[in-house]
C-alpha cells in the first residue's frame, strides 16, 4: 500500500508563521486586553445581570449604599466553604451593605446553579454572568481571575477591597470592621 503526503509550499507555510511572530495583533484579532483585578479608589464597573428566573439584577456603583460583590461558580470547593459566612454577613449589615452574588458558570450549568439557591435560600440576589463578544459582561470588567473573589465598594461607587480565592477569608474575618470603616470613611487593606 502506497501513502501519499500532502505537501504544503515552504515558503507559503514561513510567511504564515512570520505573519502570526510579527503581527500577533493581526493573528489573534482585535481581542479586548484583560485587565488585572480593581484595587481600591479604582471606579467599580456596573452590570446587568438575569438571575435563574430571568429576572434583571441591576448593580450602578455610586448610588449611595456600599455594595459586595461576591464572583462565584457552584463547583468551586472555596466558594461553598465562604458562602455561609457571607450569608451571615448579609443577615447582619443588609441595611449597611448590599450583597451581589454574580455567577461565573453559565448557561450550561443553571441546573446546578438553581439545585444550589434551592438548597441555601440565600438574601442575596444571584446573577449569572453572561458571555459576549468573548468576554464576561460582570466578571472581566473587575479583572477577575479567581473564583471566590469579593469586591466591596462604596456608597460613591470605589473600590475599598478585593480579596480572591484564600484572600476572601481575610474578608470574612475582618468583615465588621470593614463595614465599620465605610462607615467612618476610611480605606480598608486589601
Amino acid at each position: 500500500m502506497r501513502f501519499s503526503r500532502r505537501r504544503f509550499p515552504v515558503p507559503a507555510v514561513l510567511l504564515f508563521i512570520l505573519l502570526h511572530v510579527l503581527f500577533p495583533a493581526h493573528a489573534v484579532g482585535d481581542q479586548q486586553k484583560l485587565r488585572p483585578l480593581l484595587h481600591p479608589g479604582e471606579k467599580a464597573p456596573g452590570f446587568s445581570l438575569k438571575d435563574i428566573d430571568g429576572n434583571t439584577i441591576a448593580f450602578r456603583p455610586g448610588h449611595g449604599k456600599p455594595v459586595l460583590v461576591v464572583f462565584w461558580s457552584v463547583f468551586c470547593p472555596m466558594c461553598r466553604e465562604i458562602m455561609p459566612g457571607l450569608e451571615r454577613f448579609a443577615a447582619r449589615n443588609g441595611k449597611k451593605v448590599r450583597v451581589i452574588a454574580v455567577n461565573l458558570d453559565g448557561k450550561r450549568f443553571t441546573n446546578a446553579v438553581r439545585a444550589w439557591l434551592k438548597e441555601t435560600n440565600p438574601r442575596f440576589p444571584v446573577g449569572l454572568d453572561e458571555l459576549r463578544d468573548d468576554f464576561f459582561i460582570a466578571s472581566d470588567p473587575y479583572g477577575l481571575e479567581k473564583t471566590p473573589t469579593l469586591v466591596l465598594i462604596d456608597g460613591n461607587g470605589f473600590v475599598r477591597g478585593a480579596w480572591a480565592a484564600e484572600a476572601s477569608r481575610d474578608f470574612e474575618k475582618n468583615a465588621d470592621s470593614l463595614v465599620g470603616g465605610l462607615q467612618k470613611g476610611t480605606t480598608p487593606g486589601q
